[in-house]
């Protein structure tokens, strides 16, 4: 019994000793990200965190599906505000974004930012537009909306219409050229 204490003990040691000798890789801070959702879009942007990696600015969120159709991919639009209430930055950019019906995913984002981070700065981000299979999504007045929510104008909602998707294709359809006959000539 005080042998087998006496290698638990050994052991933790050991591996306490290892975990702390372990080097932490330093991760850059993340700044908190302020999302405008737009309740009659079927995508929805959780937790969304900007940070600077080496060359470049990433945003780690969690997209989630909220429509009975597959999801292609989403058009945001971040604002960079300064403590003034002054816009420092607008950034509009496309991500591909595949998301199973009522889903939800984590992501990561690449917004095409250019310039450093202050810590005053404040940032806001909505969702313009949701490309489906079959339908497209589109917040009309989503940057209206989203600048005076910055100012703390809660009651601007942008207007969301909808059309079909005609450009992206189902899965495992083909194309089928049409092939026209000519009438049959009478002699």
């Amino acid at each position: 019994m005080l042998l087998q204490t006496c290698v638990a003990i050994w052991l933790a040691t050991l591996f306490s000793c290892t975990a702390n000798a372990a080097p932490r890789l330093e991760q850059p801070p993340a700044n908190a990200v302020v999302f405008f959702d737009v309740l009659d879009l079927p995508a929805r942007i959780d937790e969304p965190r900007l940070s600077k990696s080496d060359k470049e600015f990433v945003m780690d969120c969690a997209v989630a599906n909220r429509s009975s159709e597959q999801l292609l991919g989403i058009r945001l639009i971040l604002l960079v505000i300064d403590p003034a209430g002054k816009l420092r930055s607008r950034i509009i950019w496309t991500e591909r974004s595949e998301l199973a019906m009522y889903s939800i995913k984590t992501f990561v984002f690449h917004p095409p930012m250019t310039g450093e981070l202050r810590g005053t700065d404040q940032f806001f981000l909505a969702i313009d537009e949701v490309i489906g299979r079959e339908t497209i999504w589109r917040a009309v007045g989503a940057e209206k909306a989203l600048r005076a929510y910055g100012r703390g104008q809660h009651d601007v909602v942008p207007t969301v219409r909808s059309f079909a998707n005609k450009y992206d294709r189902r899965p495992g359809m083909s194309v089928i050229p049409m092939i026209v006959v000519p009438p049959l000539r009478k002699e």
